[in-house]
């Protein structure tokens, strides 16, 4: 195949995954994945608000925390269970039950935090490294020489992980862990895309900012327009107090904060927040699709093989490392030890035989051999 017919194969591949996104609007009629994200933001907001509600009360920080923390992971596997949805509607397969996608999100989900603990160790250690390499650069003589090339070398090379991380790794990590692939496996993926596809994939993605940018200009537009109307035509109905558009709605909040307000002005704000969230969700949902698009169109063909042998090489590496730490550590450890005190058996008495002792001649006791008298009857020997 010549240059050419490479490059015609390659205008026409990223012309069709450009033109692939538009099916990203497609999310919209997803009844079940709109429903279940409206969900996740009503119950994580509804817990986050009652936890640092009864916190405040209690005067706990504590318990605000623990609100806190659990609404986001509330808001996180209901966002994972989502994207499980529109994967899966992207892939062709059968749709998925609300129920299903949660309990799949809850088992699985726990990989993307792990690859993106990963993603931020990497760039972790990448700092170090550069922070190794510039303090080398301090040794007097040779150091401003090597700065000058480290510096511009050091600069494209955090330039591109950056680059990477932004736009690949984080924003494809999710598709790639609703696909069904494993941590080692997403790492590799989103690793042979930045090094293969990094350009065409940041392409993929603006098309696609700017594609949900549109859908959410005209679903806002419509519901702006829609909600002027509405309103304006019940003022003249219901009363004057729900006129005015979403402008005086809002303003409604304060009269109800402090007891104001009728039922029907508490009844419009209730809706038009119901009818805002849902403009708010759908653009979400967009966008998370495209990304499901992105992630399978250019993963087509793509060559992982040597990626995930490098990343396997490495692993068995690092694991061979360890144990050899390990066994120095062990070795250290044993060899710092004290030695066990020896152990001190008393010496046994020297036993003496009879042959040994004199007698003495008259009364036939014992004497010792530097006796002059016998000690019984005084008899000198």
């Amino acid at each position: 195949m010549t240059d050419t017919t490479m490059d015609q194969v390659h205008k026409k591949t990223v012309v069709a995954s450009a033109g692939s996104l538009l099916s990203a609007l497609d999310a919209i009629r997803n009844f079940r994945a709109l429903l279940l994200l409206g969900l996740t933001f009503l119950v994580a907001g509804a817990v986050g608000a009652l936890f640092v509600m009864i916190g405040a009360k209690a005067g706990s920080g504590l318990l605000s925390s623990f609100g806190v923390l659990l609404a986001w992971l509330v808001l996180f596997y209901g966002s994972s269970a989502v994207g499980i949805m529109l994967m899966r509607q992207v892939q062709g397969y059968e749709k998925m039950s609300l129920m299903d996608a949660v309990l799949l999100s809850l088992f699985t989900s726990h990989r993307l935090l792990a690859v993106v603990l990963l993603e931020g160790l990497i760039f972790i250690a990448a700092l170090i490294v550069l922070a190794i390499v510039f303090f080398i650069c301090k040794i007097p003589g040779i150091g401003p020489f090597l700065y000058t090339f480290v510096f511009p070398l050091s600069a494209i090379l955090m330039g591109v992980l950056t680059f990477a991380l932004v736009w690949i790794m984080l924003p494809l990590a999710g598709p790639a862990v609703w696909a069904g692939h494993s941590v080692f496996q997403v790492i590799a993926r989103l690793t042979a895309l930045a090094r293969q596809k990094l350009v065409l994939v940041v392409m993929l993605e603006f098309v696609l900012a700017m594609i949900t940018g549109f859908a959410a200009f005209i679903i806002f537009s419509i519901v702006t327009i829609g909600a002027s109307i509405s309103s304006g035509l019940s003022a003249g109905i219901l009363g004057s107090e729900v006129s005015g558009g979403f402008g005086s709605l809002m303003g409604g909040f304060g009269a109800l904060a402090y007891g104001g307000g009728s039922g029907y002005l508490t009844a419009a704000m209730l809706g038009g927040g119901l009818l805002f969230a849902v403009a708010m969700v759908i653009p979400g949902l967009i966008f998370t699709m495209g990304t499901c698009i992105i992630f399978i169109d250019t993963t087509q063909g793509l060559d992982v093989s040597a990626t995930e042998a490098q990343l396997g090489d490495k692993m068995e590496a690092m694991r061979k490392k360890a144990e050899e730490a390990r066994e120095r550590a062990r070795t250290l450890a044993a060899s710092a030890a004290p030695a066990p005190a020896p152990v001190s058996v008393p010496a046994a008495a020297p036993t003496v035989s009879a042959a040994d002792h004199k007698l003495c001649p008259a009364c036939n006791e014992v004497v010792q051999p530097d006796d002059v008298f016998c000690g019984n009857c005084a008899h000198k020997l």
